[in-house]
C-alpha cells in the first residue's frame, strides 16, 4: 500500500483513509498517535505506542546514533519536550505500509538557535545570530517497525541532510515551532 505525495493532504491521513487491510490500518494509526503525542509533548501517550525496549537508529547526516531501550528512548523524549525541539512539523509526502513496518518521507521543519547551526550566515548574506531563532528544516526518510501486538518497535530515521536554514524567524511568528516561550535574545535549557 502506497500514498503518493500530495501538497494538500498529509500523506499518512490519506493513507489511513484508503488502507483496506485492518493490519495496515492499525499500523498506520499507531504511527499517526506516536507522531501526534510527540509533538504534543505527551510522554505517556507516546511510550504506550512503542514496544517495551524499542531501538532507535539514525542513520546519515546526524552525530546521533539513537537511544536504545526504554528507559533511553523515554529520557530522549523527555529532553525534547523540555527544550522544545518535540514541537516540529513533519511534511509527509509520502507513506508504504505493509502488515510489518511503515515508512514515511517527508521534511522535519524546526525552529532551531543560531547557536547550532552549522552555518555563520543566511543564503541572504545577513549574519545569524546565536541567540536568535531560525526555521530550519531537512528531508529525511522514516521506518517504523511494528510488532504483532501494533506497537511499534522503535524507528530506523535516515536524514538526507543537515538541517537548511530557511530564513530568521521573528516573535511571535510560527508558535507551535520550538519552544513555548521561544524569543529572539533568549535561549532555552537543552540547546546549548
Amino acid at each position: 500500500m502506497s500514498a503518493p505525495p500530495s501538497s494538500t493532504a498529509d500523506a499518512l491521513a490519506l493513507a489511513i483513509t484508503d488502507a483496506d487491510d485492518p493490519v495496515i490500518c492499525r499500523n498506520l494509526q499507531v504511527v499517526a498517535e506516536h507522531v501526534d503525542a510527540e509533538i504534543a509533548g505527551d510522554l505517556d501517550r507516546l511510550m504506550a505506542t512503542l514496544v517495551d525496549e524499542p531501538i532507535y537508529h539514525v542513520w546519515g547526516a546526524s552525530q546521533s546514533v539513537g537511544p536504545q531501550g526504554h528507559d533511553e528512548v523515554r529520557a530522549n523524549y523527555e529532553n525534547l519536550v523540555t527544550s522544545g525541539k518535540n514541537r516540529l512539523e513533519y511534511r509527509v509526502s509520502r507513506v508504504v505500509a505493509d502488515r510489518s513496518c511503515v515508512v514515511t518521507e517527508g521534511h522535519f521543519v524546526f525552529a532551531y538557535p543560531g547557536v547550532v547551526l552549522p552555518h555563520d550566515e543566511l543564503p541572504t548574506g545577513e549574519a545569524i545570530l546565536a541567540d536568535h531563532w531560525y526555521l530550519v528544516e531537512y528531508k529525511c526518510v522514516v521506518l517504523w517497525p511494528v510488532d504483532a501486538a501494533g506497537r511499534i518497535e522503535g524507528e530506523e530515521l535516515y536524514a538526507g541532510e543537515v538541517p537548511q536554514v530557511v530564513r530568521a524567524l521573528y516573535d511571535g511568528e510560527l508558535t507551535g515551532l520550538g519552544p513555548r516561550d521561544r524569543r529572539n535574545g533568549t535561549l532555552t535549557s537543552g540547546w546549548i
